[in-house]
């Protein structure tokens, strides 16, 4: 079952997609919308950089 409010329907059309992906994990099928912010300041490797930095400081990275 796929829900959507009409806050998150509006927001995703007003911003042009770079891409689809469907993923299948277990009996559920995902579809994920990418798209990018035209506002950003941080680059996608900032991002990145940032989320592991955040995850192993935290201890919340896998394995630990």
């Amino acid at each position: 079952m796929h829900t959507t409010t009409k806050t998150q329907q509006a927001a995703t059309q007003n911003q042009p997609r770079a891409g689809r992906i469907y993923r299948r994990i277990g009996s559920t099928n995902y579809k994920v919308d990418i798209h990018f912010s035209e506002t950003s300041k941080e680059t996608m490797n900032d991002k990145i950089t940032r989320l592991i930095k955040n995850e192993t400081e935290s201890g919340k990275a896998a394995g630990q």
